[in-house]
């Protein structure tokens, strides 16, 4: 293999699989607004708090990201970066034993020193003192500074599930009340986010957002792509250029891939119709990164061999309607979803709980069971059996896994669905019965959508 087309191939991997991070595309006005945020923070000790909004594959992340790598040439020794994530740091504890190591602090081993065990308010007060600005921790006037502090709350939603919001009025207290030089960037998907918050924590936010918004063009789009699978975008940082220079034996090679991957945009045809289906579809450049996987680590003599067809192949398509999934559930998660079903027509309510359905499905099952035995057959299919709630409650909430129902309320669930909130576990299985939920199927598609569906829970979707 030429040494070129391998170090193109490392290249192009590295950026594919997210080891090398990419620049924000024709995001030039929320990028000037973050990165005035995080400056005033570092340079001027500005405390600060905003949130970064956008859809998923938006290029939130990488907004974000980028601000704080372009600071750290020139101000890298003066600020820390600290990441969290929502779906990790599950609630306040685990997310404050994460931002003590990341700040090289060692909970276990000051433990085992003072021989106690910290609690979680001895661990926030610690916590506190450390991020706060030692004059607000004595009397007496000192020309000693804070180090500035950039925490990242990815998944910021579920941070604002957590019980009390307890993390989060604190670090905004710190930014709010200029403790210390602290920038608080949540990153999230749900665009209502601040309703979550409770009043004493939205009192405290500074009510920044950045809306993050998806191409609005084809070409937007394809230049998010682009920049994926080429080896010197417009947009890259010099010194990135330099980088990728280093790594590429032939001076040319790098042009001859770029000019060979636009060509690909402007004449092959089943290449620009599949960046085009992809745009209409769902916007998704980690669908095109993923097909483009296998055929860029599939390059053994030259560029040729990557082109529309081989990407294609290996386009990974997930089902256009959530409708595939109905044909492959049992028999009782398909009742309670046809009894959940039938409840938004008979009530005329878009949401439903579990024992709203449960009673359905029994009152159904039972009209089967007793019309079988008037008819002297014996009772087969849906009305054969009626599942008591426990294993019913346990179906329930594999329609909501399956996303068929969706949460009509806003926060978080824990295993099982319970949400967190209360305490013992009888207030959790109240909880899991009560909850509402809309569903997200008509009554009118199960019937087509399930071909070995028996008559009586067809009849059940035909008749109200």
């Amino acid at each position: 293999m030429d040494n070129s087309l391998a170090s193109t191939k490392d290249i192009i991997l590295k950026k594919l699989t997210g080891r090398t991070r990419l620049r924000p595309v024709g995001l030039d006005a929320e990028y000037k607004i973050l990165h005035s945020v995080i400056e005033q923070t570092v340079v001027a000790g500005e405390g600060n708090s905003i949130v970064v909004i956008g859809s998923r594959g938006a290029g939130k992340t990488t907004l974000v990201e980028s601000v704080i790598s372009d600071l750290v040439p020139t101000h890298g020794n003066d600020f820390h970066v600290l990441r969290l994530n929502g779906f990790i740091h599950s609630d306040d504890k685990l997310a404050l034993r994460e931002i003590w190591r990341q700040l090289g602090k060692d909970l276990d081993a000051e433990d085992e020193t003072s021989g106690k065990i910290s609690s979680y308010a001895d661990t926030l007060s610690s916590l506190l003192a450390l991020l706060s600005h030692p004059s607000e921790l004595s009397i007496e006037e000192t020309d000693q500074t804070s180090k500035s502090v950039v925490i990242v709350l990815d998944e910021f939603d579920l941070f604002a599930s957590h019980p009390r919001q307890t993390l989060l009025y604190n670090l905004f207290d710190i930014a709010q009340a200029r403790k210390a030089p602290v920038a608080v960037v949540g990153v999230t998907t749900k665009i209502n986010v601040v309703e979550s918050l409770e009043k004493r924590v939205k009192s405290r936010f500074s009510h920044r957002y950045i809306h993050v918004p998806l191409p609005k063009s084809v070409d937007g789009f394809w230049e998010i792509c682009k920049q994926g699978i080429t080896l010197r975008p417009s947009n890259v940082p010099d010194r990135e250029e330099d980088a990728i220079s280093e790594g590429i034996s032939n001076g040319d090679g790098n042009q001859e891939w770029d000019f060979y991957i636009q060509d690909l945009w402007e004449n092959d045809d089943t290449f620009s119709q599949l960046i085009k289906s992809i745009y209409y579809r769902n916007k998704s450049v980690k669908d095109f990164f993923a097909a483009c996987l296998v055929p860029i680590a599939g390059l053994i003599f030259d560029y040729s061999e990557f082109n529309g067809a081989n990407v294609a192949q290996n386009l990974l398509l997930s089902p256009e309607s959530k409708l595939i999934i109905l044909d492959g559930l049992s028999e009782l998660e398909l009742s309670l979803l046809i009894a959940a079903a039938r409840l938004d027509i008979i009530f005329d309510t878009d949401t439903c709980n579990f024992n709203m359905a449960y009673e359905e499905y029994t009152a159904l099952a039972s009209r089967v069971k007793v019309q079988s035995s008037a008819s002297g057959a014996a009772a087969v299919g849906a009305g054969a059996k009626i599942w008591g709630p426990e294993v019913s409650l346990g179906a329930w909430e594999k329609l909501a896994d399956y996303g068929l129902i969706v949460s009509a309320i806003g926060g978080a669930t824990t295993a099982g669905g319970a949400t967190g909130y209360g305490g013992g576990s009888g207030s959790k299985d109240v909880d899991r019965m009560g909850r509402m939920y809309r569903v997200d199927v008509g009554l009118e598609e199960i019937v087509p959508s399930v071909p070995s569906i028996n008559t009586a829970m067809a009849k059940w979707c035909r008749s109200i």
